[in-house]
């Protein structure tokens, strides 16, 4: 990938120059970083350290009822790494009075995991036919249950970053943002959710950010767990997409080397269908990277 593994070093000191440029042309005082326990909040985490201090940062874990236990001992094992206490902010309440929870009940307030887990799956795959569940996530569209589903996750991610931006407010910090180049290329991020300032990892592939998690010495135990999007029981990134993300990372890669479909399924040896999926993808997510749209009013005739 991009010959990341022979410039590691170099990568990780435009990354800090990057974060330490940014907070103090905003003139603020540090960082809030979201740490939901996977490896991109962790990686940001570990370079903002080296870039304005531990003392700077500030770490909050936001859970509500769905909220793995796998998840929360996750972001914990990523706070001592980093050697920064931990915040812990639950939203369960504010998005029972929104309403939430009664648009996807997944087994109810005291079901066990593993039954959350089994009802999750099972309706997954029954929306999923040919792949549609993602392209119809990005572009909203869908029967009206499956708005149901959008509006339920999407909500979460949405209010984990009123949290963040009010302890932003409150200790005159920046928020950062942890979404990698593949999350931003096929549109696996949610519009105004989980959402900062600043994009220190946006021209990075999700693989090259998993050699950077090698490189920065990332616990063991958060290198192995499957990324997921923390607000969907059981459904994890690779499951959403339909691909690993070794193989979406190198379909992205041949495309922007802007070689044809047929090209890059034969030197991938792979499904030509597989490159045009994640085309597709791109395609659609294209449609929302630019929002909110700005009017250019144009002046060359009276009104």
């Amino acid at each position: 990938m991009k010959k990341l593994k022979s410039i590691k070093k170099e990568v990780v000191q435009q990354i800090i120059d990057f974060i330490a440029q940014y907070t103090g042309n905003l003139e603020k005082g540090g960082t809030v970083i979201g740490i939901s326990g996977g490896i991109d909040s962790a990686v940001v985490a570990a370079i903002a350290k080296e870039a304005i201090g531990k003392d700077k940062l500030t770490l909050v874990h936001i859970s509500e009822r769905d909220t793995l236990k796998e998840n929360k001992i996750s972001a914990q094992i990523i706070a001592d790494f980093i050697g920064v206490p931990l915040k812990k902010k639950n939203i369960t309440v504010p998005l029972i009075g929104l309403g939430i929870y009664s648009l996807e009940p997944i087994g109810g307030f005291f079901a066990p995991e593993n039954i959350k887990l089994s009802y999750i799956k099972k309706r997954f795959n029954k929306i999923n036919k040919n792949k549609q569940a993602y392209i119809n996530h990005i572009s909203g569209k869908g029967n009206k249950q499956y708005r149901k589903d959008i509006a339920y996750y999407e909500t979460k991610a949405r209010l984990i970053t009123v949290v963040l931006y009010m302890y932003a407010n409150l200790e005159n910090k920046i928020v950062i943002d942890t979404a990698n180049k593949t999350e931003l290329s096929i549109g696996h991020c949610i519009r105004y959710g989980e959402a900062g300032d600043i994009m220190p990892l946006a021209d990075l592939y999700k693989t090259e950010v998993i050699e950077l998690a090698k490189y920065m010495g990332v616990p063991e135990q958060i290198l192995n767990k499957p990324p997921s999007p923390d607000i969907i029981p059981g459904i994890t990134d690779e499951l959403a997409i339909g691909l690993p993300y070794e193989k979406v990372d190198q379909i992205l890669l041949c495309l922007e080397d802007k070689l044809h479909e047929k090209e890059i399924a034969k030197e991938l040896k792979i499904n030509e269908k597989e490159v045009q999926y994640i085309k597709k993808l791109c395609e659609t997510a294209k449609f929302y990277t630019g929002i909110p749209v700005k009017l250019k009013l144009k002046y060359g005739k009276q009104i």
